[in-house]
């Protein structure tokens, strides 16, 4: 076991050697380090979170151990920290990643809490960071969450200027670190490899799938269908019910826990309403939705509306609780609806091309619809590369925002 934590103490070292760029969530996680609640850092895998806590615990003493380890699966949580203390004898903080790879990680956490470690752990799995680790740990946890960069962050990497042109190059190639920070990468080879191990490891063995093709069937559904509205019942009929529809509501709620994709429900004023409202999908990433997808018209369209929710959930707003979108009893349909508390407080439509009157009606009129049930929000259309405000009756404006300004 010493071994092992000696060659991962290595292994920890080794990151200072990664290129870094400034994340927005750096700041946050500093401000929690001296806090002695257990500092939980969540999100997809080769999403940067090792690099980030390496980062910021530059200068101090860290203990580090990757629960990835498989060998660390025949021995005990204690024989581990036990190892640990004698590699990092005088550790300020210990660093345990993908704490969900151990079998009795609840054990552990609580354990080293109670003795009066401070813990920063991270996990791949997004259950952890809100059913289970409440349960676990009953409140004695700071939760934040890193995705992919975001589009500011792409352009610090990249070293280029925000526009529509640099924008589309975010949309291909994603945000993942290793695609965004090495030009030479083939972003289609390397999205697809991780996709499909993440599948693999995450997905097919952790859950023990029995049949695998059943699952990644489902997958290329959903991703087939990114910001669309489907069913687990719609995709069960597409594959002539193998699997069932039951066996696909599973599959979707795996997706979402493995951060790969997530679903948006369409809002209702009776939450047994909104559950039986159809879904949006959408994928964690845009450079995913390419790599992954066969289909080459409108494309874009999609990945644009995708890259907006991706902005959106950044922001701190939640799928199911205070991200929607809205669909009328007419089949008239906002992309999203966005809530603070009991209020809505916008109503945003993506549009890749507003040029045409057609185009421009249809996005406004279901707007102005939506406004009549929740007339605090306010309007706004995303667009590829417009600007400007839009006016419509009684003296009210949509505005028109470039998704290059309006993604952070």
């Amino acid at each position: 076991i010493e071994e092992l934590i000696e060659r991962q103490r290595q292994e920890f070292e080794g990151f200072k050697a990664i290129a870094y760029v400034p994340r927005a969530q750096e700041s946050k996680l500093r401000g929690y380090l001296e806090s002695s609640l257990i500092k939980i850092v969540m999100g997809p895998r080769r999403a940067g979170k090792s690099r980030l806590i390496q980062k910021v615990l530059e200068n101090e003493k860290v203990a580090y151990i990757n629960f990835e380890e498989e060998r660390f699966s025949n021995v005990t949580g204690e024989q581990i920290i036990e190892a640990a203390h004698k590699i990092y004898p005088s550790a300020k903080y210990w660093y345990l990643d993908e704490i969900q790879d151990f079998f009795e990680w609840e054990k552990i956490l609580n354990k080293l809490h109670r003795r009066g470690y401070n813990l920063v752990v991270t996990g791949s799995n997004a259950r952890l960071l809100s059913s289970e680790l409440a349960t676990a740990l009953t409140g004695r946890h700071l939760p934040l969450e890193l995705f992919p960069f975001s589009y500011s962050e792409f352009l610090q990497a990249r070293n280029i200027r925000r526009s529509w042109e640099s924008f589309g190059d975010y949309l291909d190639c994603g945000g993942f670190p290793e695609v965004v920070l090495n030009t030479a990468l083939d972003p289609g080879i390397y999205l697809n490899t991780l996709f499909d191990s993440i599948v693999l490891k995450d997905l097919i063995k952790r859950k023990s799938i029995r049949v695998p093709a059943y699952l990644t069937n489902s997958i290329s559904l959903l991703i087939q269908n990114i910001s669309s509205r489907t069913s687990a019942r719609a995709i069960a009929k597409a594959l002539n019910n193998t699997p069932t529809y039951t066996t696909v509501e599973k599959y979707i709620e795996y997706v979402r826990e493995a951060y790969l994709i997530e679903t948006i429900h369409a809002f209702k004023f009776k939450p047994k309403e909104r559950i039986q409202s159809e879904r949006k999908p959408y994928s964690i990433d845009t450079g995913f939705i390419k790599a992954r997808t066969r289909q080459v018209l409108s494309l874009q369209g999609r990945q644009l509306e995708n890259a907006v929710y991706l902005e959106l959930r950044r922001r701190g707003y939640a799928a199911g609780d205070s991200l929607f979108y809205y669909r009328s009893d007419e089949g008239l349909e906002v992309d999203f609806l966005v809530r603070e508390g009991h209020v809505t407080t916008q109503l945003i439509q993506v549009c890749l091309d507003l040029s045409s009157f057609q185009a421009q009606d249809r996005e406004v009129r279901a707007l102005l619809k939506a406004k009549l049930q929740h007339p605090d929000a306010s309007l706004l259309i995303v667009t590829a590369n417009e600007s400007g405000s839009i006016e419509v009756s009684n003296g009210q404006a949509v505005k028109l925002v470039p998704v290059f300004e309006f993604c952070a």
